[in-house]
């Protein structure tokens, strides 16, 4: 997925992102470079990528001029089913 708009992190994303200790440039990663983007709830989209040992799920929204992360996730393979990707 090509990213030519600016990456703006919510205040919620960036409460995650601490309590979860998960690095910004990870997130930017799945935002560039997805393994799967689906639709979620409320007009957002949900990418992922794995990493490590786990799967990073980042929610985010797309907006004018900018993607807005909502919020992130690490998550094992069962959740990431239940986000509704199709390709793990």
């Amino acid at each position: 997925m090509e990213v030519k708009a600016i990456i703006r992190v919510s205040e919620h994303a960036l409460k995650r992102l601490k309590e979860r200790d998960i690095e910004i440039n990870h997130v930017e990663q799945v935002i560039k470079e997805p393994f799967e983007v689906t639709d979620v709830r409320f007009g957002r989209k949900a990418a992922y990528r794995k990493l490590d040992s786990y799967y990073l799920v980042v929610i985010f929204e797309e907006q004018k001029d900018e993607i807005v992360i909502v919020t992130v996730l690490k998550v094992d393979i069962t959740r990431l089913d239940r986000y509704g990707f199709n390709r793990i």
